[in-house]
């Protein structure tokens, strides 16, 4: 396979239609790169063009790179997978007694029980940064008042708090910093010289700054970052340095003649654990890393998002091929560009798909105000140059609460239940948020109308217990 112009006029058209400022794209074989695709810029204040050599934060896909670690160190047997968390890492505690039985299986498969922050929570960390040799520790230590969501084993739940506590293990068992083990054991022996979990060490004038819809495109003003999340979140890297990664992947460990991990870690990382339900990369969890399947062709993978950046790897094992693709703003964008790669590694014409409504009702929100959002919906909601999706809209939510604007942000989530006013999701999210917000009166006739929907939904009859 040979990228040509097709695939980046394609990557280019996705790029204006979704307001996109930059993008780097990254295939590979098993044996090297094979295209490297840079457009945009780095900061739409700098104008500074993006390159191979940007470095982008990678968001949640620093998860696979701790699982990684974590199996480094269960072959050289300084870890177990079915051991309970406390044996090793004894402060470890949850504000209840099955926080004792959760093993690092079930933390790195995500079916620990442990709780996940919730958006607020996260702007709260991040917007307060800690860089010190303790800041980890601290934050596990933090722990103990957290309620768990679950019995350990029992269900798949998404949790950035667990593989923090991965990452303050790592630099437990190894007598390292977590950042400086992923240095010398993951990074750098998978040909990633530029990447680093350490924001103080990424060069400036490189990073792909994040960016927020408020609603018009803008330059995150709280650059996020904070030490104690960087296992869950803060991995920086480029385009090329992800592609070695891939590599090293496709060869299952080896980059350039030096192992990293044995065949039978593989094995273990890449079996379905746990059920996810979100094709096409995210049907099923294994430790550490996503599986999936793109029109029949296997995948495995991570993806990232939030505070102003998205980013997506897809191996595909089956033709030893992969592709990375790094974002600095936050939609689906994404997903059509890897959507448009594959099917160029397929052999098949890419395409840049259809546009999603956030794109226009963002627009219309910084043009003419809300009345110009729900005008906007009106007037596209019967066409097909756009889809609409109730989960869309959630993410300009959360951008707008991250650039503090509250107010506005519950108007698109009313917009949402315009469009959907049958979601018993959309009502019970919203209410949440208005109860958060001290809105007890509108979150009621919210979980009312979510008891008309499901008559017997528990969610709903408890947070109007609440409510009294």
């Amino acid at each position: 396979m040979k990228p040509d112009s097709k695939l980046d006029m394609v990557l280019e058209e996705i790029v204006a239609r979704w307001g996109i400022p930059g993008l780097a794209v990254g295939i590979t074989d098993n044996n090297g790169i094979i295209y490297a695709g840079s457009f945009g810029v780095q900061s739409l204040e700098t104008q500074t063009p993006v390159t191979p050599g940007s470095i982008f934060c990678l968001a949640s896909i620093a998860k696979c790179f701790v699982a990684s670690a974590i199996m480094q160190l269960v072959e050289q047997g300084k870890l177990e997978l079915d051991a309970p968390l406390v044996q090793h890492l004894p402060y470890f505690r949850m504000d209840d007694e099955r926080y004792q039985q959760i093993t690092l299986r079930q933390v790195l498969s995500h079916t620990s029980g442990m709780p996940d922050m919730n958006e607020s929570e996260y702007d709260e960390l991040v917007a307060h940064p800690e860089y010190d040799d303790g800041a980890a520790e601290r934050y596990v230590r933090s722990l103990p008042a957290r309620k768990m969501i679950g019995t350990p084993g029992e269900r798949f739940a998404y949790s950035n708090i667990a593989y923090n506590v991965l990452g303050v293990l790592i630099a437990k068992i190894s007598g390292q910093s977590f950042e400086s083990y992923m240095r010398e054991h993951i990074l750098r022996p998978a040909g990633m010289p530029d990447s680093t979990f350490f924001f103080p060490d990424v060069p400036l004038n490189r990073l792909a700054v994040p960016h927020l819809r408020t609603p018009r495109m803008m330059v995150n003003p709280i650059y996020p970052y904070h030490r104690a999340d960087a296992p869950a979140s803060f991995l920086y890297s480029t385009v090329t340095d992800m592609c070695h990664w891939a590599i090293t992947n496709l060869k299952q460990g080896i980059y350039q003649e030096e192992r990293l991990l044995t065949p039978a870690s593989y094995d273990l990382m890449w079996t379905p654990i746990a059920q996810r339900g979100v094709p096409p990369y995210r049907e099923e969890m294994g430790l550490g890393w996503s599986l999936g399947h793109f029109e029949g062709i296997r995948t495995i993978g991570h993806g990232g998002g939030g505070f102003g950046w998205t980013c997506l790897l897809v191996l595909l094992p089956e033709i030893q091929r992969a592709a990375i693709i790094l974002s600095n703003e936050e939609s689906y964008a994404h997903e059509r560009a890897m959507e448009a790669v594959i099917h160029t590694l397929l052999g098949k014409e890419p395409q840049p798909g259809d546009v999603s409504w956030m794109i226009p009702v963002a627009k219309a929100l910084q043009t003419g105000g809300v009345q110009a959002a729900y005008a906007c919906y009106d007037e596209i909601k019967h066409g097909s140059d756009y889809f609409i999706d109730a989960d869309e809209l959630f993410s300009l939510f959360y951008q707008l609460m991250s650039a503090k604007e509250i107010d506005l942000a519950f108007q698109v989530m009313e917009l949402n239940l315009y469009a959907f006013p049958e979601n018993l999701g959309l009502h019970l999210f919203l209410a949440r948020r208005y109860l958060h917000h001290n809105n007890p009166s509108r979150a009621k006739a919210l979980l009312q109308k979510a008891l008309v929907i499901s008559p017997e939904n528990k969610t709903a009859i408890e947070l109007l217990e609440k409510i009294g």
